[in-house]
């Protein structure tokens, strides 16, 4: 499924910034610069989440997210530099989903954005409906949680598990340490990054990667698993 995002901030510079990072994750990306342009595009388009800033020129944030909640309940995020209690309060009573305060760094927004599509509308891929995943000579058995390569059995630990299941359900996209976190851990303490590197790493060791080539590093930025 290709969602389709809508951004709009009277920034340019912060639209364009969210647009590439989205991007790259293989999103649809629809760019507008105040409220009255977003609302006609989102008129005129399918969209699947929304991230707008509040004070915006023509029409602002909190009458957009007015109008678009008297027709649907898509995920709606603020982007805003209204740093007060009452502001949050403000946007979240309105209807929005969550609240990210300016500056924000890129991929926090990434990872909120994908939250907040999982809690939407679940898998990216419907994989509640797959029962066994590949990636080239991978293949991973969804019911009976195992994972060959051609016809060697690769034994993995629920965490390596959890791990490659991700990976597989999201080939092609750059996943950030944060979002690997949120998709994996479940003892509910945030992993220093050199835990999820070692994890990843022994993953890779048992899938013999100086071979294959799984799991590429996106340096500053992630993984990504090649199809």
């Amino acid at each position: 499924m290709l969602y389709q995002i809508l951004v709009v901030d009277d920034e340019p510079k912060i639209v364009e910034l969210i647009k590439l990072y989205l991007e790259m994750q293989n999103y649809k990306v629809f760019c507008a610069y105040d409220g009255e342009e977003a609302w006609s595009i989102w008129k005129k388009e399918k969209i699947h989440i929304v991230l707008a800033d509040i004070m915006m020129p023509r029409m602002d944030g909190y009458s957009l997210v007015e109008n678009i909640r008297k027709e649907s309940n898509v995920p709606i995020i603020f982007l805003s530099a209204k740093t007060e209690l009452s502001d949050k309060i403000k946007g979240l009573s309105l209807g929005t989903d969550d609240y990210i305060v300016k500056p924000f760094d890129a991929l926090e927004v990434v990872a909120r954005t994908q939250a907040n599509l999982r809690r939407c509308y679940g898998s990216q891929e419907n994989i509640s409906e797959v029962k066994e995943l590949s990636c080239r000579n991978l293949s991973l058995d969804l019911d009976k949680c195992t994972l060959n390569q051609d016809d060697r059995h690769i034994e993995l630990t629920a965490l390596e598990y959890r791990i490659i299941r991700f990976f597989m359900e999201n080939q092609g996209r750059v996943l950030t340490k944060n979002q690997i976190y949120e998709a994996v851990w479940e003892d509910g303490s945030f992993p220093d990054d050199n835990s999820i590197m070692v994890a990843v790493s022994k993953l890779r060791t048992k899938l013999n990667d100086d071979e294959y080539h799984y799991i590429r590093t996106i340096r500053g930025l992630g993984y990504r698993m090649e199809a």
